[in-house]
């Protein structure tokens, strides 16, 4: 009863708040795999129909789009290049499927992650215009992100490494370890994401209630990453910290640099804290047997790139999307390759467009003149995210999960885009001057 209850008030609380701001609909977005997880772990009824949050999501999300669409003029107006991009490499990835090995194998891949790619790569980035509203999105998210991984921890029933389903044993079989239990990878996804919002909120752009519940998040999302056992989450969640907080912060003085300092003693101490709240299967970050996972992904990456470049027509066009299925028996869990093997040449180059896009326009919003520490800390944050999921990418992805990757690559451009046509209040200045007239005030 306890996980029907608060899995309905965790929908009703962001439909409410996306009726009222659209934006908030990115947080049911971005806590959707955790959700599900909760849900199935909880209730006889989410556990039998799984795709029921995908769809209770996707319709919180389109509400949202169309209540956006009511508040400004044209939603589609502004086609940022990353979002056409993006959409020419999934449609080429599409088209892909028909020389394919097994065409009916890869197709089945896009029935699983149509709805996905729909909910989060097209209807998300439509929710937010600008930094304030990314800036309201995200403490949505980590305030229900938080819930659902303080419920995690406190009342759900572990497994191995991940929720038990509910009405199973934690039991396991030969060809699936976590038949019975909930993928550790979708709530640690979801725990990585507010530990990312909680850090680069700790500074003093934000209000000291903000700062108060990021450091009281933090314990409670890495303690749901390490329950978990997910190493990749662990350290793409500190590398995505580190490379945005030059982004959210200036660094321009002493004070400055020693708040990032305390910044980082902070964030390093909880998570110490959040080590004695859970048991750790030591094993999991043991160093050979990450050393040997990632070897085997290596491995799996190489074997299908060698049976592209055998020829030279699959070297350009690639060998089909989900091809991996067929040469290596599993996607090889590294997206930017399997990208290349699967759709050539050219879906490489669409790809590695689109990730130079993403870069640059973090790149062209932060050197705005009108950009105060308020913007500045909401851009530090979804560039944060943005690398935390390209390099969970690149450890557990494929062309077809990456949606959360390609859906912040969208939303940088359209910032960029809505950035650099709003001209600044300093140029607004600097044109009324020249426009008076040299004596204004001389009498005639």
């Amino acid at each position: 009863m306890l996980g029907l209850i608060t899995f309905s008030l965790i929908l009703l609380t962001l439909l409410i708040g996306t009726w009222r701001r659209p934006a908030v609909g990115l947080a049911a977005v971005l806590c959707l795999y955790g959700l599900k997880q909760w849900g199935q772990s909880t209730t006889q009824f989410f556990s039998d129909h799984r795709e029921f949050a995908n769809f209770a999501v996707f319709l919180i999300a389109l509400i949202g789009v169309l209540r956006a669409a009511q508040k400004r003029s044209c939603i589609f107006c502004r086609m940022p290049p990353s979002a056409i991009l993006v959409a020419v490499l999934y449609l080429y990835a599409f088209l892909t499927i028909t020389w394919a090995p097994d065409p009916r194998t890869s197709l089945d891949q896009w029935i699983i992650n149509g709805p996905y790619i729909l909910t989060v790569t097209l209807l998300a980035p439509l929710l937010m215009n600008d930094l304030n509203e990314a800036r309201t999105a995200f403490i949505w998210t980590a305030a229900a992100g938080a819930v659902i991984c303080t419920l995690a921890l406190i009342f759900g029933k572990w497994g191995d490494r991940g929720l038990v389903l509910y009405g199973h044993e934690a039991l396991q079989d030969a060809n699936n370890i976590y038949r019975y239990e909930t993928n550790p990878l979708a709530l640690s996804g979801l725990a990585g994401t507010v530990f990312i919002i909680a850090a680069l909120s700790l500074g003093r752009p934000n209000h000291v209630f903000m700062r108060v519940f990021s450091a009281a998040c933090i314990p409670i999302s890495l303690a749901v990453i390490l329950r978990s056992g997910s190493r990749g989450q662990l350290i793409a969640s500190g590398l995505a910290v580190v490379a945005a907080l030059p982004v959210a912060f200036r660094l321009k003085e002493a004070r400055s640099l020693a708040m990032f300092l305390l910044v980082g003693v902070v964030v390093l101490g909880l998570g110490w804290l959040s080590a004695s709240f859970v048991d750790i299967n030591s094993s999991r970050w043991a160093d050979t047997r990450a050393t040997q996972d990632v070897a085997g992904r290596f491995a799996m990456a190489q074997a299908l790139l060698g049976a592209s470049t055998a020829d030279l027509l699959t070297a350009v066009f690639g060998l089909g999307n989900s091809s991996a299925f067929q040469v290596v028996g599993i996607y090889p869990h590294i997206t930017g390759l399997e990208v290349l093997a699967e759709e050539g040449f050219l879906g490489g180059a669409l790809y590695s467009t689109i990730l130079f896009f993403a870069l640059r326009s973090i790149l062209r919003i932060a050197g705005q003149v009108d950009m105060d520490d308020l913007k500045r800390n909401a851009l530090g944050i979804l560039s944060g995210l943005f690398v935390f999921e390209l390099i969970l990418s690149w450890k557990q992805g494929s062309l077809l999960f990456s949606v959360y990757v390609f859906a912040y690559a969208i939303t940088l451009a359209r910032f960029e885009a809505s950035a650099l046509e709003r001209p600044s209040e300093a140029t607004t200045e600097a044109v009324a001057r020249a426009e008076l007239p040299r004596f204004q005030n001389l009498l005639r």
